[in-house]
């Protein structure tokens, strides 16, 4: 908050970090870009965030919710950490510092079912619900000066709470179509300053989280003896925003009219997208998945609004659209009769979306160089446990290494480790 908090004197920083720090603790459901950020689930992540043409249990509900009438009935719960090492290089002197995210770390909660029809509908119709909750909030917004260096796509957007519904409906001919959403939270507020029956200056503040929603759809194919899949899926653009007005009603207290101040802006965005995706099995036991999926990144908006309706408008950022490719497979060994172990790994290109940086300091209306980012190479893996017989019970964990290419401004990486464990009912 410290944009247009840092003009106002030591009063204001309190009032308003007071009222984020109340909405951040409403119990009241948001969601955000886990899912988009490192994938959802023990078996997507740990396949490049793969899952359009072959996920069936919760993490479809994201990955495709085309699969979903295939999903069984389990319940899961798991847990996820991420570590951030990342470091700016200023532009005007060339000197590094640390760039500081705080870590990832969060619950994983999902369910899945088939939903227990007879007839033609029988074995056709699939539901499932995923929750990622990060530890300790609900949402995080920042709302720093405009000049402020920031990493808009790696920045906070793991603290905001995930919530995904899916349905999925098998159709003749090896097709299969499903729907979803996700659940948005969005910050609306008022904070007053006026002065009490004794003259002392108070402030009232009133929060409210709203939900808004962005669509999930997908589709399959399945054939040749279940030996290919081809999946499509779209994802409508997220964005949890904020928006807190802060008004003055001092009256003689103060014989000025201060304007009507503003902090908003979105705490996480996630673009429109659009992915298609191929999965062989050239034996039964190994499976082979190439995805490419494009982003809307062009459409993204600079993170924070002015601060007063007097205020200049701040500059487009510049983003251009992207194509992510993906490869991953499975390999999976049998245990004798008690179970199978099921070994996975993937990579995948995150090509950044910002511009590039000017080669000297930025003029006042081109602050959006402000905006940093690099080139990710993702690097993933895991395995997968599933046990058969009297103990229905499936066990998934995962690591991420993503690693940020050359980049003249932002460096590093990040690591995360996940673990999830099922419960086949």
């Amino acid at each position: 908050m410290r944009r247009a908090l840092g003009r106002m004197g030591p009063t204001w920083p309190r009032l308003c970090g007071l009222s984020l720090v109340l909405a951040s603790l409403s119990p009241s459901p948001a969601a955000a870009s886990l899912p988009e950020l490192f994938g959802l689930g023990g078996r997507v992540s740990a396949m490049a965030n793969t899952g359009a043409a072959y996920a069936t249990g919760f993490d479809a509900a994201y990955a495709n919710p085309a699969g979903l009438w295939q999903s069984g009935r389990q319940l899961t719960l798991g847990t996820v950490y991420g570590g951030y090492g990342l470091s700016l290089r200023s532009p005007q002197d060339g000197s590094i510092s640390p760039h500081l995210i705080d870590p990832t770390a969060g619950l994983i909660i999902g369910g899945s079912f088939t939903l227990p029809l007879g007839g033609v509908l029988k074995d056709r119709i699939g539901t499932a619900l995923a929750l990622y909750t990060p530890f300790g909030l609900i949402n995080r917004a920042q709302d720093p000066f405009p000049d402020v260096p920031r990493a808009p796509v790696l920045d906070g957007r793991s603290q905001v709470v995930s919530v995904l519904l899916g349905a999925g409906v098998r159709l003749p001919g090896g097709f299969s179509v499903g729907g979803g959403a996700l659940a948005l939270a969005a910050l609306v507020g008022t904070i007053t300053i006026t002065p009490d029956g004794s003259g002392r200056i108070t402030s009232i503040s009133e929060q409210q989280l709203t939900v808004d929603y962005a669509p999930i759809l997908g589709v399959r194919w399945q054939g040749l003896g279940d030996r290919l899949a081809l999946g499509a899926v779209f994802r409508g653009a997220s964005r949890s925003s904020y928006r807190l007005t802060v008004s003055t009603k001092l009256g003689d207290a103060l014989p000025i009219e201060l304007p009507l101040i503003y902090f908003a802006g979105s705490a996480q965005y996630d673009p429109l997208q659009l992915g298609m995706e191929a999965a062989a099995r050239l034996r039964p036991s190994l499976l082979l998945v190439a995805q490419l999926t494009w982003k809307h990144w062009s459409a993204y908006e600079y993170p924070v609004l002015p601060a007063t309706q007097s205020a200049a408008m701040l500059p487009v950022p510049g983003f251009h659209d992207t194509l992510v490719p993906r490869l991953a497979i499975e390999k999976t060994l049998a245990l004798g009769g008690w179970g199978e172990l099921s070994l996975r790994g993937g990579y995948q290109f995150e090509w950044s979306p910002a511009p590039d940086p000017p080669a000297s300091p930025p003029k006042p209306e081109s602050r959006p160089s402000n905006l940093h980012d690099a080139d990710r190479h993702i690097v993933s893996a895991g395995l997968g446990l599933r046990f058969i017989g009297r103990l229905p019970l499936t066990l998934d964990v995962f690591g991420q290494g993503h690693i940020l290419g050359p980049h003249s401004t932002l460096s590093g990486g990040l690591g995360v480790l996940g673990a999830v464990l099922g419960y086949q009912l």
